[in-house]
């Protein structure tokens, strides 16, 4: 007795040599199994048809290689012209992560820091609402790399270590030059030394920092000079 995946197999066979429009002799010169392994195919009937067959099959019927033996075991064939048009289709791109850095200039960072100095306020006028502290403690430090780093930038393109000092840099973001005590990450670190070393207050550094920092500062002065040509200073900061 036929069972229902081989009654299935039949008519997936017989439906594709009718839609190629052929008879079972024609199957047979196109490299397809004989016309009674074809009707007991097609019938459900005898044993299963051997991996020969089903290769045949695959053959005669046009279906991509393993079709035939995909069907008999309850899937579908493939026809080879559905590959063909699978293979015509635009491949979908994986989704590429973005740069890891993007410009940002002076007015977005104004910007950000009235928002960021009313949380602080309200931070310290309601010690009581939880999580609020801990909120504005990372929005603090949030805002104070992207400050430092556009604070570096403007001692990169104004001079570094030989620069001139303007007491309205330091009156206005001083913190960003305190000796980094309580900094534990190591390149938040690095930063806070660079940007000393380019405003004239690293004199402790030793020589081979110290000859690290100038050639991080002559590399910078060149890639801005390469990007920029035309501007002697800059408004922008890469976060």
């Amino acid at each position: 007795m036929a069972t229902s995946t081989r009654i299935r197999f039949g008519k997936l066979v017989h439906k594709r040599r009718r839609f190629l429009n052929l008879t079972q002799d024609q199957v047979t010169a196109a490299g397809g199994p004989s016309d009674a392994a074809q009707t007991r195919a097609e019938n459900g009937t005898g044993p299963d048809p051997s991996i020969e067959t089903l290769r045949k099959l695959d053959t005669a019927l046009q279906w991509v290689p393993g079709s035939a033996a995909r069907a008999l075991e309850g899937g579908d064939p493939t026809p080879l012209e559905m590959l063909g048009r699978e293979e015509g289709k635009p491949r979908s791109r994986r989704l590429t992560l973005g740069p890891s850095e993007i410009p940002l200039d002076l007015d977005t960072i104004v910007e950000i820091l009235d928002p960021h100095t009313r949380i602080a306020k309200l931070s310290a006028a309601h010690p009581e609402v939880p999580g609020l502290a801990d909120a504005a403690g990372s929005l603090s430090r949030a805002v104070s790399k992207i400050t430092g780093a556009y604070v570096t930038r403007l001692l990169e393109v104004n001079g570094g270590p030989s620069g001139p000092r303007q007491p309205l840099l330091e009156f206005a973001f001083g913190h960003l030059f305190e000796e980094p005590s309580n900094v534990t990450d190591p390149s938040e670190r690095e930063e806070v030394h660079y940007r000393r070393f380019l405003y004239g207050k690293e004199e402790e550094l030793d020589t081979a920092t110290r000859e690290r920092f100038r050639r991080r500062w002559e590399e910078s002065v060149k890639l801005i000079g390469a990007e920029n040509p035309n501007r002697s200073g800059g408004s922008e900061v890469n976060a």
